[in-house]
């Protein structure tokens, strides 16, 4: 109890992982259902010191029978977060969303670029340093199914939603009905969310220097605020696409080597989550089968 009133907890948590479309849902459902106060409230990983009054008092006062949930894409790989969540939500609803792993990785490299604070200035310019550099530190890039099995294990099967970014590209809305229904939420029309007919939230492009990337953050904040169809419609002129030359650099796309590459090293991972789910994930593993077993070769000479 806090000041008389009963602490609500969210019923249900997107816990990610990164770049799987996850800001284009918490606005498509902001104004819907409720959602706490700021997008990542990183409560059950980083903020858990504050209290759970603290967290339960980001979500203001809801009607009864309107959902409450958040979404926080760092909670996916972190086992902490997991086990705090089931302490205090023991029968929330979890959804995951999964997406290719060289293009997720690829999206969150351009993210980590376009947006870099300080403590990233020193990360590698190109793609290919970043993820060999990530790997070989030990960071958990895509262990999809190894995760999604954890959090079935302890949350059980039918409290987890699996979705795919893929579907969230190709049918929006249906993508979105299936977390309303999940979550016990009324169905949201698109054309009357705050994304409307936006497109699934892409990378930013890289900033130019450290006046630009403030000026790039500016835009994103504004657009967050409510000036997304202004920016939008001044996005589609000429004169941005003049002014903008100084202050910003077009990404190259992935290139296949590095895609194939990345995939192979995780083709265990997407077999398992095939083998999980039920879904075809073979457009997942395009070059990944001969990478991965040159590699195999590679070992068996190596060691003859």
């Amino acid at each position: 109890m806090s000041n008389g009133k009963e602490l609500r907890l969210p019923s249900f948590i997107h816990v990610g992982p990164p770049r799987t479309g996850t800001t284009w849902l918490h606005e498509a459902l902001m104004g819907h259902i409720g959602l706490p106060s700021e997008k990542e409230t990183r409560f059950f990983d980083v903020r858990y010191d504050r209290g759970i009054e603290w967290y339960c008092s980001l979500f203001g006062d809801y009607p009864a029978n309107v959902p409450a949930g958040e979404i926080c894409p760092s909670y996916f790989s972190n086992a902490v977060a997991r086990e705090r969540i089931k302490r205090h939500i023991p029968d929330c609803k979890i959804i995951v969303t999964f997406r290719e792993p060289a293009a997720r990785l690829y999206s969150f490299y351009r993210h980590r670029r376009g947006f870099r604070s300080k403590r990233d200035l020193a990360m590698n310019d190109t793609f290919d340093a970043y993820w060999r550099l990530e790997m070989s530190g030990g960071a958990d890039l895509c262990s999809y199914a190894t995760h999604l099995r954890r959090w079935q294990a302890i949350f059980g099967k039918p409290c987890v939603m699996v979705l795919f970014y893929e579907d969230l590209s190709s049918n929006p809305q249906g993508y979105l009905d299936a977390v309303c229904d999940f979550v016990g939420a009324r169905r949201i029309a698109l054309d009357r969310s705050r994304v409307g007919s936006a497109k699934v939230n892409s990378a930013p492009r890289a900033a130019r220097s450290r006046v630009a990337r403030r000026m790039v953050e500016a835009i994103y904040w504004a657009s967050r605020h409510g000036a997304r169809p202004l920016i939008e419609l001044g996005q589609r002129t000429a004169l941005w696409q003049i002014t903008r030359r100084p202050f910003v650099a077009d990404f190259p796309p992935l290139s296949q080597e590095s895609a194939d590459e990345m995939r192979a090293i995780m083709l265990p991972e997407i077999e398992e989550l095939e083998q999980i789910t039920g879904r075809d994930l073979s457009h997942w593993k395009s070059g990944a089968q001969r990478k991965f077993d040159d590699g195999r070769a590679d070992v068996r000479s190596q060691a003859g």
